[in-house]
């Protein structure tokens, strides 16, 4: 067997370069961005104006008027105790493309060490899925085969979309969207799910745990925040110190009402950054208020404080109904053998952890994680010691109220595609489709437009 190598130009142009010290924001509502480009047009501000005076204008138009610092807090509290046991959906994307194949190691399917010459998992080294001797865990997935002999954990093989492209920047466009092919929408699928369930006054009810707004919490009108560190979330500006005088300032600037409704929801979002600020202020590490303990240890990575991060705010109950996060490094075209045993370790671990700390602040049972990638790999390896692009990927759902078992048909293979991947049993929407419905309480069609009726049990 011989297979060309599939590129990855798209994917590297579809990650963002950040020089300096990063500085949070909010993600800005498509109807805000229109409030802006009426703002241009009537000549109060010129594009050059806005590429020129960037910084300034995020810090500036944060502190015009609209809401107050105390109106959101109350925002926040009276969504959180308006619905004290809502329930939470946590994306997590393994972005570049995790092997499902080696992930969930099809052991009983006798063609899997021929196509996995170079790459195969040795089945005495897999760690067992109770009922189903099929298949075995990468032998690094410690910390998610205990959740899954636990029940904690549902398992979907081979979930993607009909006819798929292998292209990073199409295909995870689709799956942040929750719509496959060319659209026009530009929001994201869990933004338009607080469009529909959310308010405008509380950002913290969807969380970017990122330094840059995740494009699945795109909203049209529902306020959202992007916070990895809530102990480093302020705002800087080069060459200025002392940040709370010119935030005060900014703060009392061109405060008062205004008869543009487009300019006032603009007013309005930008002033989330520092009700944003106001709000995470009690969660700041300092020698009187160090980090508290947690039960189990979590990963020293970027993965591991980040969900870290996430328990702590969700536990500070500001009314948070959804959140993302994302963890680089499965585009495993090279020497994916070490690389991707490290990757699995961090991504149990951090798992196991997260569950714990969970569990520790009462709220295990009111949370689920949705762990995906934008699709899976060749089921063939390739000479360099890695895979390529291919199709059918694995999504997990975690939580103590997850359906645990395998919830979708793996179709083996023996028969694949046209381009030899993976055929795909189950479309990713209808995932999408079952937790809103099961977990958030969401009629899917006003979510995912056009959604069939077909529906996965995820949740118990």
């Amino acid at each position: 067997m011989s297979t060309p190598r599939h590129g990855c130009r798209d994917h590297h142009a579809t990650r963002r370069a950040f020089l300096g010290r990063a500085t949070d924001v909010v993600p800005v509502p498509a109807d805000a961005l229109d409030g802006l480009a009426e703002f241009e047009r009537s000549g109060g501000m010129t594009r050059k104006d806005l590429l020129e005076r960037g910084v300034g204008l995020w810090i500036g138009a944060a502190a015009l008027g609209g809401l107050s610092t105390r109106s959101v807090l109350e925002a926040a509290s009276a969504q959180a105790q308006g619905a004290p046991d809502a329930t939470i959906l946590v994306s997590l994307y393994l972005d570049g493309g995790n092997d499902g194949l080696n992930t969930l190691v099809p052991l009983a399917d006798p063609l899997y060490p021929t196509y996995r010459s170079r790459l195969r998992i040795a089945p005495e080294t897999t760690l067992p899925l109770a009922g189903h001797p099929e298949f075995g865990w990468h032998p690094s997935l410690g910390g998610l085969s205990r959740l899954y002999d636990q029940g904690k954990v549902a398992v979907l093989p081979s979930v993607d979309f009909a006819d798929a492209d292998q292209s990073h920047f199409n295909s995870v466009a689709y799956w942040r969207r929750g719509i496959v092919g060319p659209s026009f929408e530009t929001t994201g699928w869990l933004g338009r799910t607080l469009d529909a369930v959310g308010v405008r006054d509380n950002p913290l009810q969807g969380i970017s745990v990122s330094w840059s707004p995740d494009p699945v919490l795109v909203s049209r009108r529902a306020a959202t925040a992007t916070v990895f560190d809530p102990n480093g979330f302020d705002f800087y500006i080069q060459g200025v110190w002392g940040g709370d005088g010119f935030s005060d300032a900014y703060r009392r600037a061109a405060s008062g009402p205004t008869s543009s409704p487009a300019l006032a929801a603009a007013r309005r979002t930008y002033s989330n950054a520092f009700t944003v600020r106001d709000q995470l202020r009690p969660l700041r590490v300092t020698e009187q208020n160090p980090l508290p303990p947690v039960p189990m240890e979590y990963p020293d990575s970027n993965l591991g404080k980040g969900l870290q991060n996430l328990a702590r705010m969700l536990g500070a109950g500001f009314g948070t109904r959804v959140a993302a996060l994302s963890v680089g490094g499965f585009d495993t075209h090279d020497d994916q053998a070490t690389d991707h045993a490290d990757l699995l370790t961090d991504l149990g671990d951090s798992l196991v952890a997260w569950q714990a700390d969970l569990g520790a602040r009462g709220l295990s049972g009111r949370v689920l994680t949705l762990v995906w990638s934008e699709f899976g790999r060749r089921p063939e390896d390739n000479d360099s010691g890695g895979t390529d692009h291919g199709a059918g990927g694995l999504v997990m759902v975690v939580g103590d109220r997850a359906n645990g078992g395998i919830r979708s048909e793996f179709p083996g293979l023996a028969r694949l595609d046209e381009d030899d991947n993976l055929l795909v049993t189950t479309e990713f929407r209808t995932v999408y489709a079952s937790l809103l419905e099961q977990w958030l309480g969401v009629e899917a069609g006003r979510v995912l437009p056009r959604i069939d009726a077909a529906r996965i049990p995820l949740v118990r």
